[in-house]
């Protein structure tokens, strides 16, 4: 890495000082979106999770009918909510040195907006494949971020299996770029299976031409302040699993359900006030 320590630079009053590995996530996502995080996870978990990723979306493309019907809807290739169907993905949302980053990033407060299972297939074109932000048709920007998401990567992340493309720094501007400045932007993501891709949930992106002749998979997360509706409701979902557990409740969005009546909400606020229900 280049000095840039009193020789490397001049004219500089106020700077970023150097921290631990997180630190070094969070900086370059404020900065140009976007950071690579290894997981840790063994190659041999990462395949248990790609090859259960198959089934649940196979078993999805059952579910509704097949997938004549998803192709209709553009919804082709997508898993969603695949934590709902195996507890492996529910690990890959309580990963520790992810949610420590995006708390890092967003605060204390975060919670799971969506997880979906994204499968590139190759050489047929998709949704995904159009440049988008994860939290899409906004065009504004916000003095601090309001989303994260965290691309877990099944298969290399390489140009010719289709990696993310991204438009670096794109987060910070209102507006989607001209053509020219596009392709100027324009820089590929590649990460090994394991590695979670994370970025500023308002970058510019888009998933690659995958001509690998293999399909890409990744399981794509979207973590955002509790401010913001979960894509579908996952306490809902879950039916009440995990409810109990301290960190998974409040990602999961069990804090943040809207109360059905009034008596709930307040039934609610006197647990969290007091730790009581009576």
């Amino acid at each position: 890495m280049q000095d840039t320590s009193t020789a490397g630079a001049y004219g500089i009053r106020e700077r970023e000082q150097d921290g631990d590995a997180l630190a070094f996530h969070a900086e370059r996502i404020r900065t140009i979106g976007y950071s690579v995080l290894d997981s840790g996870i063994s190659r041999q978990d990462v395949d248990r999770l790609g090859t259960s990723l198959d089934e649940i979306l196979e078993r999805q493309v059952q579910e509704f009918g097949g997938m004549d019907r998803l192709l209709s809807i553009g919804d082709a290739y997508t898993a969603r909510c695949p934590l709902v169907y195996d507890d492996g993905f529910v690990q890959l949302v309580r990963h520790p040195m992810l949610l420590r980053l995006c708390r890092r990033v967003l605060g204390e407060y975060v919670q799971l907006m969506q997880q979906n299972g994204v499968v590139n297939q190759p050489s047929e074109s998709h949704t995904q494949g159009a440049y988008h932000r994860d939290l899409p048709y906004q065009h504004f920007v916000s003095s601090r971020p309001l989303a994260l998401s965290a691309l877990f990567c099944i298969d290399p992340f390489r140009v010719e299996t289709g990696a993310t493309t991204v438009l670096p720094a794109s987060h910070l501007s209102e507006r989607f770029p001209s053509d020219d400045v596009t392709a100027s932007l324009e820089t590929p993501i590649e990460a090994a299976p394991g590695a979670f891709i994370v970025f500023d949930s308002m970058l510019f992106h888009r998933a690659g031409a995958n001509r690998s002749g293999r399909p890409r998979r990744a399981v794509n997360h979207v973590f955002t302040v509790p401010i913001i509706a979960q894509q579908i409701l996952l306490p809902a979902a879950l039916e009440g699993r995990f409810a109990d557990d301290p960190e998974l409740a409040r990602v999961l969005g069990y804090e943040a359900a809207p109360a059905a009546s009034v008596a709930e909400w307040r039934e609610r606020r006197l647990v969290r006030e007091t730790g009581s229900r009576t």
